[in-house]
């Protein structure tokens, strides 16, 4: 340090008698002075990616909360205990700041980048699309959240929108989405990883996000949901295992890898292990996913760990080579999932058609085959007494939430409000972790940081959602 400020110094000194303007000693010339709208996008779009589908304790802890794995040494999660890694603070401030500011930031570029009216409206629904779905991720997540005014940057700190009107803004949003794309006109290409700017996949996707979050609605507003479903189903739901939107990895750099792969495998850490829940119910009804999602322990059984207990490694199973591999993709809407909302829907009078049992039948086709089994495996599986609709234990939210929760194994914040909302599988009666802090949460608790930086925004939100920061409060839509 001292040898660099001895040779700056007479550079410093020549400085007054220089008549160039200082404030070009600012400027990085090296650097671009702006940033393509379309790299901004896709900027938002993986970083969306990642964030869902990253395991580390530090950001998404939900396939935890959910049991379709738990951790190994690192116990905290698993029981409840956000602090130690604090992932509410920084859930939070990577949707917000990686995700909704880069797309924000392509929405105001693209008008300078794109001369094609069609395809500059093509391209703001399709952004638009996405940040509806953060921000649903965010409101189901917290319950009231800076939402109005979050990307106002006049509003360093922003007040806290309440939870259902967002929620209903969203949907709103949607409706515009759905009404006013152009499957005519082309849209981002090769910069949209999920559907290369297909306008027609990317409204099948809206349609899609609007259906299931109407059925989110159902307990508490059934008749917002019924009519918001119908809608959805009007306008062209996914019909199958092509309309999911994936955002798959590529081999390098380690960066574009899964970030699965990354966490269980690149990084030599052996942090999570499958939850025996998940690893035996496969088991006991003779799932063919069970080879598909999880490998067999070293005695050639397969073995889970206990919830919130300190878990060995070596004598228990692991993840399944595609799954831990490193393309292996975010799947953040499927056909799957589609077809278990349409059976609840049709079990609640929302919609008629195809039956209740149907719609169930084609989720759980659709999710053996996307993770590599075949037809005929889910035949067989859908033939047994424990698995077929008719004789399955249990109410129709029962039997649907038990296979959809299946099905979700790799997608653990929807598990999570599968289970938030349906209450199957009832984890704190069959499976409560040892050492829990709490019952199952309902929410996570805002960020330590917003008690500090916005202070009286943040109490005026807790004061609104009943008066207490706490994981167990329960969010407008769960019953």
């Amino acid at each position: 340090m001292k040898k660099l400020l001895i040779i700056a110094a007479p550079v410093l000194l020549a400085l007054p008698a220089c008549k160039k303007d200082l404030s070009a000693y600012n400027t990085n010339n090296k650097a671009a002075s702006t940033v393509p709208a379309a790299s901004l996008f896709l900027a938002g779009e993986k970083n969306l990616s990642d964030y869902y589908e990253q395991p580390s304790g530090s950001y998404n802890v939900f396939r935890q909360f959910a049991q379709s794995w738990t951790g190994s040494t690192y116990t905290t999660e698993a029981r409840y205990v956000l602090s130690a890694y604090n992932s509410p603070n920084n859930w939070w401030l990577q949707l917000y700041t990686s995700v909704l500011n880069n797309l924000g930031n392509a929405k105001a570029l693209f008008p300078v980048s794109v001369t094609d009216p069609a395809t500059l409206r093509n391209d703001l629904i399709v952004t638009d699309i996405l940040e509806v779905y953060t921000y649903n991720l965010l409101v189901s997540t917290y319950g009231n959240i800076p939402y109005s005014k979050a990307e106002n940057r006049l509003v360093p700190f922003p007040a806290y929108d309440d939870a259902k009107t967002v929620y209903m803004d969203l949907l709103t949003r949607l409706d515009s989405c759905i009404a006013n794309i152009n499957t005519g006109a082309p849209s981002l290409g090769k910069s949209d990883q999920i559907y290369a700017g297909n306008t027609a996949a990317w409204k099948k996707f809206a349609a899609t996000l609007k259906l299931k979050m109407a059925m989110v609605l159902a307990d508490t507003d059934p008749a917002t949901a019924s009519k918001k479903v119908q809608e959805a189903v009007s306008a062209g739901v996914f019909t199958s295992n092509a309309d999911n939107a994936r955002f798959v990895y590529q081999t390098t750099p380690t960066g574009n890898t899964n970030p699965v792969w990354q966490a269980l495998v690149n990084s030599g850490r052996h942090d999570f292990v499958p939850a025996n829940l998940m690893l035996n119910t496969l088991k006991n009804w003779n799932d063919p996913r069970l080879p598909l999602y999880f490998t067999k322990a070293s005695d050639s059984t397969y073995k889970g760990g206990v919830p919130g207990g300190g878990n060995s490694v070596g004598s228990l199973s692991t993840f399944s080579a595609q799954w831990s591999g490193t393309t292996w993709p975010t799947d953040m809407l499927d056909y799957a999932e589609t077809e278990f909302l349409l059976a609840e829907a049709t079990e609640r009078g929302f919609i008629t058609g195809a039956s209740a049992e149907q719609h169930y039948n084609n989720g759980i086709t659709a999710s053996i085959q996307y993770w590599g089994g075949t037809t005929t495996q889910a035949q067989t599986y859908l033939a047994q007494t424990a698995v077929a609709y008719t004789t399955a234990t249990g109410d129709y939210k029962q039997k649907i939430a038990w296979q959809e929760w299946i099905a979700m194994a790799d997608r653990g914040w929807d598990a999570w409000t599968l289970i938030r909302r349906l209450k199957q599988p009832n984890i704190d009666a069959i499976s409560a972790p040892l050492g829990a802090a709490s019952h199952l949460p309902m929410r996570f608790y805002y960020p330590p940081t917003e008690q500090t930086a916005n202070p009286t925004n943040w109490a005026a939100a807790v004061k609104a959602m009943g008066g207490t920061d706490d994981v167990n409060t329960k969010l407008f839509w769960i019953p």
